[in-house]
Formats: C-alpha cells, sequence, structure tokens
C-alpha cells in the first residue's frame, strides 16, 4: 500500500481515509494548551473519524465490486467513475455523502449476498456482519448523516445543533447568591465547572450559561467504534482480497 494511489485498486480512498482516521486518534490523546477552555474542542476529532467512516465505506464498495466482477448498473465494474445504488438509483459515489445509505449498500448488496464467494477468494477474511456496528450506525446517522453536522455550528439538523455545543444555555436564580448556593448544592464535592453569566444594568442575570462535562460521549464513541472497526476491514480486505495491494 506504499505504491502511488493511481495503482491502487480502491482509487485511495483506503489510505485517505486511513490518514484521517489517524489524525482523529491523535486528537484524541493531544490534548492543545487551553484545550479544557476551548469551546468545541471535539467537533474536529468526531468529523474526522466520521468522514474516515465514509471513505473506508468507499473504498469497500469499489474493491467488492472490483473484485466481484459486479458492474455498476450499466457501468462496468472496474470504472474509475463508480456508482452506489442508493435510494433506487444509480448515484455517482464522489456525490454520495449519505453514511447509512453507503453502509446499507456495502452490507446488503454487496458483503452478504457474496458470503460464499468472498470467502473462496479470501479463505482467510472474516466476511460477516457486526450486528453492534449496524445499530450504531443509526446513532451516527441521527445526528451526522451527510457529513455536516461536525463541520458547522450551524446545520439543517437546527433541533440537535444545540446538543453539539460546549456552553450550554440554562435557566438561572434571579440573583447571585441563590445561584452559587444551587451550584454548590447541585456539584458536591466534584470539581468546580465553567459558568457564564450576563447581567442587565441593575445586576439581574439575564442569561447563563455552564461548560458541559462531556458533549455527546455516546455519538463520539460510537464513531470512534465504527471507525476502528471500519480500519481493521480496510487492511484485511487489502490483505485477503486484493493480495496486498
Amino acid at each position: 500500500m506504499l505504491t502511488g494511489i493511481e495503482v491502487h485498486p480502491d482509487l485511495g480512498f483506503g489510505i485517505t481515509a486511513d490518514s484521517y482516521y489517524h489524525s482523529a486518534e491523535h486528537l484524541m490523546t493531544n490534548h492543545f494548551e487551553h484545550y479544557d477552555l476551548t469551546q468545541q474542542v471535539e467537533m474536529p476529532q468526531n468529523f474526522l473519524f466520521r468522514h474516515s467512516i465514509e471513505l473506508y465505506l468507499k473504498s469497500l464498495i469499489i474493491i467488492f465490486h472490483k473484485e466481484l466482477n459486479i458492474d455498476y448498473g450499466n457501468v462496468a465494474f472496474d470504472s474509475d467513475d463508480p456508482e452506489a445504488f442508493v435510494d433506487g438509483k444509480w448515484r455517482k459515489l464522489y456525490s454520495s455523502h449519505f453514511i447509512d445509505k453507503l453502509y446499507d449498500y456495502w452490507l446488503n448488496n454487496l458483503l452478504l449476498p457474496n458470503i460464499q464467494k468472498l470467502t473462496d477468494l479470501a479463505p482467510k477474511g472474516d466476511w460477516q456482519e457486526y450486528k453492534k456496528i449496524t445499530t450504531l450506525f443509526r446513532i451516527i446517522s441521527k445526528y451526522d448523516q451527510d457529513s455536516s453536522y461536525f463541520r458547522y455550528p450551524i446545520t439543517k439538523n437546527s433541533a440537535l445543533d444545540n446538543e453539539k455545543n460546549t456552553m450550554q444555555k440554562f435557566k438561572a436564580k434571579d440573583n447571585i447568591e441563590d445561584l452559587i448556593n444551587e451550584m454548590q448544592e447541585k456539584n458536591g464535592d466534584k470539581k468546580g465547572n465553567l459558568t457564564m453569566l450576563v447581567f442587565d444594568n441593575q445586576d439581574n442575570i439575564i442569561e447563563a450559561f455552564h461548560k458541559a462535562d462531556n458533549v455527546l460521549p455516546e455519538v463520539r464513541d460510537a464513531l470512534y467504534e465504527v471507525a476502528s472497526y471500519f480500519h481493521g476491514i480496510h487492511i484485511m480486505t487489502r490483505v485477503t482480497l486484493c493480495g496486498g495491494m
């Protein structure tokens, strides 16, 4: 896989996915200065994992079509302009970004119907569906089906946009003393957290925000697990089905 992209069987989608995947891993464990005070700090990591999944899926779709000699409808299986059958029609793979639909196509049109052929071609491969991965796709797609949720602060998914925000708005007490007492009772012995208050000219609290300790942990963990799964599946496929290419 150290050859030029132009000779890769998947047109370079796989090794590009690897770059996004490893960059996301690096961000997970290498925090920059003032990391804990930076808003939206996990969005780049989540975006990179999510994009790596999309690229891994496109890599696998291309490889499966080529190795199984399956045409893209009227387009030859070895074409450099691959497609996926989505929502009842063939669509260009380069402009298909709905991650759940790409997964559904790869799983139900390429993997599951061809397990015996894949086993014959590459008996050392692990050609099966992992139900947990299928379940995790539902979590990811609820928030970021089209690769926009973790790229932009505001998206078409406006009902869910606030959930990714580090600073969460809350209804505060009318005066600062009551608010402090409430926060102390709520936090107990836990480490203190960041709270931002906005006052009017009469020192009344008009807006209040607190820093979320954990932003969308279920989505973050799902992205990491699914990306790690496809990182491994991609390597396995290249080694067993593509002869290491």
